[in-house]
């Protein structure tokens, strides 16, 4: 989790591990000032090779330009290694963002955890 002093103190990140994947999850506001949180949270996870990462935001109740920042520099870091990378979210103000700035083509996205799951599970290049 971040800390609560400063800007972090709107967006909570936790990291959870499962057997088939990495989940981070954010909840709060992700915008310039707390989308380094979310970035150091998922980069760690990263460094730790799971077989796939989840980048839950449905929590999140903004994503400026900052969170998607983050998002398009996990496709490119977990392309590069080879890595299922999914987002979560049913949020509509999230998706909205995501879709508008196409970065949706680039990435999965999912309405839970357990479906992000199944996907990795089921995709023909595993």
């Amino acid at each position: 989790m971040t800390g609560t002093d400063g800007a972090e103190a709107a967006l909570t990140v936790r990291r959870i591990t499962l057997p088939d994947a990495v989940v981070v999850t954010a909840a709060g506001e992700l915008d310039l000032a707390t989308a380094p949180a979310l970035r150091r949270h998922a980069l760690a996870a990263l460094d730790r090779r799971p077989p796939a990462l989840i980048v839950d935001l449905d929590g999140i109740r903004f994503c400026g330009s900052a969170g998607l920042q983050v998002l398009a520099e996990l496709v490119s870091a977990t392309g590069g290694a080879g890595l299922p990378f999914a987002v979560v979210t049913g949020r509509p103000a999230v998706l909205r963002t995501i879709r508008l700035t196409r970065l949706d083509a680039a990435l999965s996205l999912h309405p839970t955890v357990d479906r992000a799951r199944t996907w990795f599970r089921d995709r023909p290049d595993r």
